[in-house]
């Protein structure tokens, strides 16, 4: 059988969009008989060896991460020789055919490992990269294929003449949004007939919830805005609440393990994603997923899911002022917002996981 090796920083119980993906892409090869192994860095309270879902974990770093929605310079930097080191014993005593690397540090983990080796690698990259630096065109020249999780990313790509670049998005498994009960996620919520709108993310400049925050500062309706997310940011941002005297309006709930978003999206009659700069934007497909409708910047991957107008609302970025403008209409026009939620509904189509694991299967081979 094939054996796949994915050598990565983070995996869930870690947080975030690429963590999803790395998972869903491992247990999915798994189940085609493909054997998959993960090397990645040690969490607090995780063993650091497991099979879950036939998947072959391994946890080794010098440090283990405390906070599953951010991780330091020095834990990054640490972790990277350790699992550099695994992988390369892995390699050579599984007899592994093909590395696929998550992002540029793994990328490069991935790389040194080919020059070693010769095992061939595959980079996934699902942040809006920047630099075109020798570091990033070495890695990202040698890959054997890359997959960009959206158009532009696919474009950063290019304009560093990668070749066998294809475009894959992250995924959304919809199962977890079937029997969603509405009345009672938002009994448990305690929230009465408020219009709630809900944002999951970050709090990160980057993710540009202050201006979100100043759109709903100006809306004449009876609202609560739900805030789901830990960062650097926080502090700023509840400073920000306290001095527009919205403390009343709007709720920070804190990081959310993964299983609660759907419940959480689905108390929700609006949901927002003010980022700045957005490699995919997964969260997107999950609150399409839960029939609520949603508005998204004109950045990034947001481009590649939302149409605007058809299957959701695009705004500028740092635009509050359109950013209410678009909560209102989703508010007062009935008819508009069914129209979206059904063609948001439809969308999701491309984004099963089992075509997508089959499309990566196929790169693999």
């Amino acid at each position: 059988p094939m054996k796949v090796l994915i050598p990565v920083l983070h995996y869930p119980p870690v947080i975030g969009g690429l963590e999803i993906w790395t998972q869903n892409i491992a247990q999915g090869t798994a189940k085609k008989k493909a054997e998959v192994f993960v090397v990645t860095g040690k969490v607090k309270n995780e063993p650091e060896k497991q099979i879950l879902n036939e998947v072959n974990i391994t946890r080794t770093s010098l440090l283990y991460l405390n906070n599953l929605s951010h991780s330091s310079l020095i834990y990054i930097i640490s972790a990277l020789p350790f699992i550099f080191l695994k992988s390369l014993n892995l390699v050579k005593k599984e007899k592994i055919n093909i590395l696929h690397c998550q992002s540029f540090l793994s990328g490069f983990i991935g790389y040194l490992l080919f020059k070693l080796t010769g095992v061939p690698y595959i980079v996934t990259v699902q942040r809006l990269e920047q630099s075109r630096s020798f570091l990033k065109r070495l890695v990202y020249n040698n890959a054997k294929a890359c997959i960009a999780a959206s158009n532009k990313i696919k474009e950063y790509f290019e304009s560093i003449n990668c070749k066998n670049i294809t475009i894959i998005p992250n995924g959304v498994d919809l199962k977890r949004f079937q029997n969603l009960d509405r009345k009672t996620s938002r009994e448990n919520l305690g929230l009465k007939n408020e219009f709630v709108i809900v944002t999951v993310a970050r709090l990160e400049k980057v993710k540009g919830i202050e201006y979100l925050i100043k759109a709903v500062k100006s809306l004449n309706i009876d609202y609560k805005l739900l805030i789901i997310g830990d960062g650097s940011e926080k502090d700023n941002l509840k400073n920000l609440v306290n001095n527009l005297n919205l403390q009343g309006r709007i709720r920070f709930l804190g990081q959310m393990p993964n299983e609660k978003i759907p419940e959480i999206l689905s108390s929700g009659n609006c949901f927002v994603l003010p980022s700045i700069s957005e490699g995919f934007g997964i969260v997107i497909l999950e609150a399409m997923a839960t029939l609520i409708p949603v508005i998204g910047t004109k950045v990034g991957g947001i481009l590649d899911i939302i149409k605007d107008k058809e299957n959701g609302i695009l705004v500028k970025p740092k635009d509050s002022k359109e950013l209410a403008e678009a909560i209102f209409k989703v508010y007062s026009q009935k008819e508009f917002t069914r129209n979206l939620i059904q063609n948001a509904k439809n969308s999701l189509e491309k984004y099963n996981w089992e075509s997508i694991v089959q499309r990566v299967y196929k790169i693999y081979s």
